[in-house]
C-alpha cells in the first residue's frame, strides 16, 4: 500500500533490514561432501543494512545518498525499488518508479540489446505501440549503433550501463532510484546522462541519486542524506552534506580548503546559484535564453572594497568569456547579480568560476566553481552562438522571348 502518497513522493519510516553474512555452503554433492571434512568456520555477524531510517522526499525533489561502504545506501535504493523487502517499518513510492540500481539487472543475456528494451519497457508497463515509438530514441541515446542488434553477453560494462541508462531514461517514471552506475563509461555519456537527468529535473521528476563522486551530488542534488551504519547521520543542503560526510571520514575536502580559506577574507560568498529569467534554479539553458547568476556576499562593516571576477570555461578547459567589476558589500549580507539577457552559446557543458579577492590578492583563488549545461542546437555548431539570417541577392536579367 502507498498510503495515497502523490505521484513522485517517497516515505520511509522507521526502515529496519539486516542481513546474514553466511559463506558459500557448496551446491553440489561433491562440494557438500567436501564442506563436511572441512574445518567449520564460524559465521559472521548479522550486517545491519537499514536500522530505523526515515526520510520524506517531496515530489520534484532531488537527493543524493552518501556514505562509507556498507552503510546502506544501495539497500536503502532496493528496498524503494521492491527489490528486497523490509523486515520492520515502512517504504513507498508514489507513481511510476525506474530504477538504474544493478549493471544488467533483469536483462536477458542470450538477448540482443533491442530485445531486451522491449522486455524491460513492458516490465515497466509499457505497451508494444509505446515502446515502438521511443525505441529509436533509446537507441539513439545509447549510442551502440549496430551492437543493439548482438546479445547482451557480448557487451561490456560501458555498453551495459549505455543500455540500461537509456531504457530508464524514456520510461514514463514520477522517481527515478540511480545507484553510482553513472561512474561506468565514458566521461562524455556521463556527462550526457547527467544533462538527461537535469533536464527530467526542471519537468518535476524526483531523483535519488547514490554516488561516491561530490562534484556529481552536488551538481545533481538540492539535498543530501548521509548514511551511517545504516543510519541517517545528517541531512540537509548538499553542500553541507557534503562536508559533514568528509568530516566523518576524517579528511577536509576541497569545499572544507574554500571555507577555511575564506574565513580570513573580509567578504565572504556564502552561496551562488544560476538563474533564469523567471528566477528558478537552473543548470540546463536553451541557447539565447536569459541567465543569472546570484551572489549572496558576506561582510563586516567597513569591509574593503573588493574584485569579483567570473570565468566561463568549455568542459574542455578552453576560456569563453571573463569579466570583472569591483564592487562594496555593506556590512552583514548582501546580493551581487549578473545578468546575461542572451545566453549566446551552443551545446555543451561549462565551468563557471567565480574569485572574490582584494587588490592584494595575487593570484586570486576560486571562490566557488559552478557548473552549468547548454542544449545543442539542430542547425549549429561550435561554442559562440553568431546564427544570423541567410539572404540571397542578385540581378534580374531580361532575357529575349
Amino acid at each position: 500500500m502507498t498510503r495515497g502518497l502523490a505521484a513522485g513522493e517517497i516515505v520511509l519510516e522507521d526502515a529496519w533490514r539486516l542481513f546474514s553474512a553466511r559463506g558459500d555452503r557448496g551446491r553440489t554433492l561433491k562440494e557438500l561432501v567436501a564442506s563436511l571434512t572441512r574445518r567449520r568456520v564460524p559465521e559472521l555477524p548479522p550486517t545491519q543494512a537499514l536500522a530505523g531510517v526515515s526520510l520524506r522526499i517531496a515530489p520534484g525533489e532531488t537527493v543524493g545518498i552518501v556514505g562509507r561502504n556498507g552503510a546502506g545506501k544501495t539497500s536503502m535504493l532496493r528496498v524503494l525499488a521492491g527489490i528486497i523487502p523490509l523486515q520492520r517499518g515502512y517504504a513507498a513510492c508514489g507513481g511510476q518508479v525506474a530504477t538504474l540500481i544493478e549493471l544488467g539487472a533483469g536483462f536477458g543475456r542470450e538477448f540482443t540489446g533491442r530485445e531486451n528494451i522491449h522486455v524491460s519497457a513492458a516490465l515497466h508497463g509499457m505497451s508494444r505501440t509505446e515502446t515502438e515509438e521511443r525505441i529509436d530514441d533509446i537507441i539513439a541515446f545509447s549510442e551502440l549503433g549496430h551492437f543493439i542488434d548482438a546479445p547482451i553477453k557480448t557487451y561490456s560494462s560501458g555498453m551495459l550501463v549505455r543500455l540500461g541508462f537509456s531504457i530508464a531514461a524514456h520510461l514514463r517514471a514520477d522517481v527515478l532510484l540511480v545507484d553510482e552506475v553513472l561512474a561506468v563509461g565514458d566521461e562524455a555519456f556521463q556527462r550526457k546522462c547527467l544533462r538527461h537527468i537535469i533536464a527530467q529535473i526542471e519537468q518535476g521528476l524526483t531523483v535519488v541519486l547514490v554516488s561516491h563522486a561530490p562534484a556529481t551530488i552536488e551538481r545533481v542534488c538540492r539535498r543530501a542524506v548521509v548514511l551511517d551504519a545504516g543510519r541517517v547521520a545528517f541531512d540537509g543542503p548538499a553542500a553541507e552534506a557534503l562536508l559533514f560526510y568528509h568530516r566523518l571520514l576524517g579528511i577536509e575536502s576541497l569545499e572544507q580548503v574554500a571555507a577555511r580559506q575564506a574565513s580570513d577574507k573580509a567578504v565572504a560568498l556564502s552561496r551562488a546559484t544560476l538563474e533564469d529569467a523567471g528566477g528558478r534554479p537552473r543548470q540546463v539553458f536553451e541557447p539565447g535564453e536569459a541567465m543569472r547568476l546570484v551572489l549572496d556576499l558576506d561582510a563586516p562593516l567597513n569591509a574593503p572594497e573588493v574584485t569579483v571576477a567570473i570565468e566561463v570555461r568549455h568542459v574542455d578547459g578552453r576560456a569563453v568569456f571573463r569579466t570583472q567589476s569591483p564592487a562594496t558589500a555593506p556590512g552583514g549580507s548582501g546580493q551581487l547579480v549578473f545578468d546575461v539577457p542572451r545566453l549566446t552559446l551552443l551545446g555543451g557543458d561549462y565551468d563557471l568560476a567565480i574569485a572574490i579577492h582584494e587588490p592584494s590578492d595575487t593570484p586570486p583563488g576560486i571562490d566557488r566553481l559552478l557548473t552549468f549545461s547548454v542544449v545543442s542546437a539542430a542547425d549549429a555548431e561550435g561554442i559562440a552562438d553568431l546564427r544570423g539570417t541567410w539572404t540571397v541577392t542578385g540581378h534580374h536579367v531580361e532575357t529575349a522571348p
